[in-house]
């Protein structure tokens, strides 16, 4: 037995602020939508992109469907998001009284792409001998400011929104973030509902000792609200 004050924080004995699951050490989740919501409200909206006669002003979201989570496994930190996003705008070029409207579609923010693989489609509304000149400005320089303001939305999510998501203990374990992509093989939409079945098969009467013994059948199932991936892990990998 381990001496008093030296035992591992996992361990159920140990003094804890919440006394159930012990540093939040097996599986918590938690919603970071409605953070992400305004974050990227306040990062994609209010801003302009100019260069030379080209302006064009990011007015607000037509649409910002999504959702996001962090979740804590074992001090390792994963953190599941997708949105689909369209931002209204109002282009103008010096020298034209046309103002152009339309909005950027951003289809793939998802934690399995980088800040740099995020797509910008651009979506004219209004006609105009300038349309080529405004494309040009998003495919540069407003594609160039999506992906570094989506990069901060990133880093802020991993990095600031997660504190707090592993509890204190009398010795605290440093925080491990999952950098990169989420696994592919994690079905974000299901993974909260995963069913792991086993069933027996039919034996035949054995027969020992000049007894016969009978030989039932038993099937069970279980049901674990985790990815399949991480209970495989729990399961096999020892501590």
């Amino acid at each position: 037995m381990a001496k008093w004050g030296e035992g591992d924080p996992r361990w159920i004995v140990e003094e804890r602020p919440d006394a159930t699951n012990v540093n939040n050490w097996h599986w918590v989740e938690k919603n970071a939508t409605p953070w992400s919501t305004n974050r990227l409200r306040e990062l994609l909206t209010g801003h302009s992109i100019e260069k030379g006669a080209v302006k064009v002003d990011l007015t607000e979201f037509k649409k910002i469907d999504g959702e996001a989570t962090a979740n804590n496994r074992k001090a390792k930190l994963i953190f599941l998001y997708e949105w689909q996003l369209e931002i209204k705008i109002l282009a103008r070029v010096s020298g034209s009284d046309i103002e152009y409207k339309g909005y950027l579609e951003i289809p793939n923010l998802s934690d399995e792409n980088d800040a740099d693989e995020i797509d910008v489609t651009l979506h004219l509304e209004t006609q105009g001998p300038h349309e080529a000149e405004i494309r040009h400005l998003i495919r540069n320089e407003g594609l160039e400011f999506v992906r570094k303001q989506i990069g901060v939305y990133i880093r802020e999510l991993k990095e600031e929104f997660s504190k707090g998501i592993i509890l204190p203990t009398d010795k605290p374990k440093p925080q491990v973030i999952v950098k990169g992509k989420t696994p592919g093989n994690i079905d974000k939409r299901s993974f909260q509902n995963e069913v792991i079945s086993s069933s027996g098969e039919n034996v035949q009467p054995l027969k020992q000792n000049n007894t016969v013994k009978e030989v039932k059948t038993y099937e069970a199932t279980e049901t674990f609200k985790v990815p399949p991936d991480r209970l495989y892990e729990f399961l096999t990998v020892p501590e």
